[in-house]
């Protein structure tokens, strides 16, 4: 019987896990948005840092999906790419990656909602992180009238 539900939970990861894409698009996608968005007012704070390592230890889905050392090395490298131009630019071009995944509406939505938590990391969404976040939701064709509550 143990025998029975260890292989029907291991199925259902791998569901989880291709539905979302075995590949780090998402995490990429996640982090790459928290960068644009703490790199908004010109300072990527540590707190901001901090919380996006949170926030992603703690998803229901992206916790299952990556390990800590991973989401650390990945949300460290598209912080780095903030601090340019050219990077900023790479960094939009990884939220592109997940609109063609099968689940990729539900992927924009939990993109845009984490960096909308990354702007608020530090008690107060400056207006430079709105316009970032706007663009965010533009480019992933998000609704952000559904996030009113």
């Amino acid at each position: 019987m143990f025998a029975s539900l260890k292989r029907a939970f291991k199925g259902a990861t791998r569901e989880v896990a291709a539905e979302y894409g075995q590949n780090k698009d998402f995490l990429e996608a996640v982090c790459a948005a928290a960068a644009l968005v703490a790199a908004a007012d010109g300072d990527i704070e540590d707190s901001e840092r901090r919380k996006l390592v949170s926030l992603v230890q703690n998803h229901s889905t992206l916790s299952k999906l990556y390990q800590s050392n991973v989401i650390e090395q990945t949300a460290e490298t598209m912080f780095k790419r903030a601090k340019e131009a050219s990077g900023r630019q790479q960094l939009a071009r990884e939220l592109d990656d997940i609109k063609s995944l099968p689940n990729g509406a539900q992927m924009a939505e939990d993109v845009y909602l984490l960096a909308q938590d990354i702007a608020n990391a530090d008690g107060e969404v400056e207006p430079e992180e709105e316009v970032v976040l706007k663009k965010i939701a533009i480019r992933l064709g998000v609704d952000t009238s559904k996030f009113d509550f």
